[in-house]
């Protein structure tokens, strides 16, 4: 019996063991405490923080060509000031094509977890790593809270428009279900 009452135990653990190992296999919520926020990256894809001139604070989730970020940053003044989301979208466009130099801009209102949330999508051209000047399809998901403003950003290299589209659906179901998991947590630190 002490045999068997071995086996049983060590059939027991390897079961737990794989158990934990599965669960390790599970995508980790990101979570900001500075700036009350989080965001479930893709499965496999690499995730670092940094600060940059334009972000408060970000983090980059990344694999292969297929790149979302979030970036927190003081709002604009009078960046999403209404209830009225035809206002609000019309803000965003001038914003894209005045700061971020965007062309054949499209926005439309959302909601994520709840909160109205305000999508760009949108075209430019920008050197790439090479310095290549290339087409650039960038989709924004701007999120405002208080004084401060989250940007979800993703965005493709192509030399072509459909080379972007091919290139975007790759990323995109990764993307889309990582977006849909950001979440706005109680009120920021001080």
């Amino acid at each position: 019996m002490p045999l068997l009452h071995r086996l049983v135990s060590l059939l027991l653990l390897c079961c737990l063991l794989g158990a934990c190992d599965h669960a390790s296999d599970e995508p980790q919520r990101y979570v900001d405490e500075t700036y009350r926020f989080s965001i479930v990256p893709p499965k496999g894809w690499s995730v670092r923080t940094r600060q940059t001139p334009d972000c408060l604070t970000s983090v980059e989730a990344s694999h292969g060509t297929c790149r979302l970020y979030v970036c927190v940053s003081q709002r604009p003044e009078d960046f999403l000031p209404t209830s009225s989301d035809f206002a609000n979208c019309e803000l965003v466009k001038d914003y894209v094509v005045e700061k971020l130099k965007g062309f054949r801009v499209r926005c439309r209102p959302s909601l994520i977890a709840g909160r109205r949330v305000y999508d760009a999508i949108y075209l430019r051209k920008v050197a790439d790593d090479t310095g290549k000047v290339r087409l650039q399809l960038v989709r924004q998901t701007f999120v405002a809270r208080g004084k401060l403003l989250y940007t979800i950003t993703t965005y493709t290299f192509g030399d072509t428009e459909q080379e972007l589209k091919e290139a975007s659906q790759t990323c995109e179901e990764g993307i889309l279900r990582a977006e849909s998991t950001f979440f706005l947590h109680g009120p920021p630190s001080r």
